[in-house]
């Protein structure tokens, strides 16, 4: 998916003066995402009606099942963290590159990281979802093809892509989570390693031209 496409599925900043109806499906949906922050894998409707000060029948009256919430809190959690794609630092040496396509991936996943178990939860379940996240990464791999425009020209199409598919994999939130949860890494650590990995993908893929 093109980032002017993903740009299109921003969801409207929450309603400050609209009519009862929006400000309980906002505070719904705000309260299911405060609760999957947490660390909440499945937030159930009965603590999600609590935090936004309603009932568990509202909730259904706004939302047919909590699939069709996740899938809203999702939707508004990838707006939020990848609509705004930046467009490659041309002017930046391949290392300052690097450094900066790092840094902004460590601190996008470092914000993801506590809700990270209710987006593996729910894409595991839900196509809708899967088919969100697969956009995602699709948009992130060519955003990547861009930023690396340099150091990738030049090679047979099938080392390229298998170039950007090391860069796609070592960029993926995945490897965040493993860095800081299954390593128990710190942000820096992580950061600096992540730095290492991507940059011997980069030379290591472009010095068999």
């Amino acid at each position: 998916m093109e980032v002017e496409a993903l740009n299109r599925r921003v969801l409207p900043h929450p309603v400050v003066n609209g009519n009862r109806v929006a400000k309980t499906r906002e505070a719904i949906v705000a309260s299911a995402w405060a609760l999957a922050a947490t660390g909440e894998a499945a937030p159930i409707v009965r603590d999600i009606a609590k935090t936004a000060g309603v009932s568990a029948r509202t909730v259904f009256q706004h939302f047919a099942d909590t699939a069709e919430l996740y899938v809203v809190v999702l939707e508004r959690m990838l707006a939020a963290e990848f609509a705004d794609m930046p467009e490659p630092a041309a002017a930046l040496p391949s290392d300052g590159r690097l450094q900066l396509a790092v840094d902004r991936a460590a601190d996008r996943y470092e914000r993801l990281l506590p809700m990270w178990t209710f987006v593996e939860t729910l894409q595991r379940r839900s196509p809708p979802a899967a088919d969100m996240i697969a956009q995602v990464y699709a948009t992130s791999q060519a955003n990547l093809a861009r930023w690396f425009d340099r150091e990738l020209a030049g090679l047979p199409p099938e080392q390229r892509g298998r170039v950007l598919n090391a860069l796609a994999l070592a960029l993926a939130p995945e490897s965040w989570v493993v860095l800081r949860q299954r390593l128990g890494l710190s942000v820096e650590r992580a950061r600096d390693e992540l730095r290492f990995v991507v940059g011997a993908v980069i030379a290591g893929g472009t010095s068999r031209r």
